[in-house]
């Protein structure tokens, strides 16, 4: 996981909030077929490249050839790189997932990505303007903390 650049906070934790609207992939997305995913393989085909030198790379190939169902030709490279050459038209190797048509989840929490030092339970908005509501109110708080200084 690629590590992120963050601003060093001025204040504690606990003097943050946490404004999110999550998807999460367990209620908001489903399985999907290459198809409904739009999936660039699919449409176009696409090349793997094996090396058959290593054991794992022989299993690679035999799925391919004996076991995969799908259609593809063989390019030989280098000593030992076999190119399979997948036809447009047909399933993937990867899986796919498209969203449900749910709206997002809205959530304000205490504190930043250095956690919840306060224990402050999450509250979730039943709707988008509610939560865009608090969040403008709590920018107002603050432009007003520091127009008072």
């Amino acid at each position: 996981m690629r590590r992120l650049n963050r601003i060093i906070p001025v204040v504690p934790a606990q003097a943050y909030k946490t404004y999110q609207v999550v998807s999460p992939r367990s209620t908001h997305w489903r399985p999907a077929t290459c198809e409904e995913a739009a999936c660039g393989a699919y449409e176009r085909g696409w090349k793997t490249l094996i090396d058959e030198t290593t054991e794992r790379g022989q299993q690679q190939a035999h799925y391919i050839r004996k076991l995969s169902g799908r259609r593809f030709r063989e390019d030989k490279h280098v000593e030992g790189l076999t190119a399979f050459v997948f036809e447009p038209g047909q399933k993937c190797f990867g899986q796919h997932e498209v969203p449900l048509e749910r709206p997002p989840l809205y959530f304000v929490k205490g504190g930043d990505f250095r956690g919840n030092p306060l224990g402050t339970p999450p509250r979730q908005h039943r709707r988008g303007g509610d939560w865009v509501e608090d969040f403008a109110e709590h920018q107002d708080r603050l432009n007003r903390a520091i127009e008072k200084g």
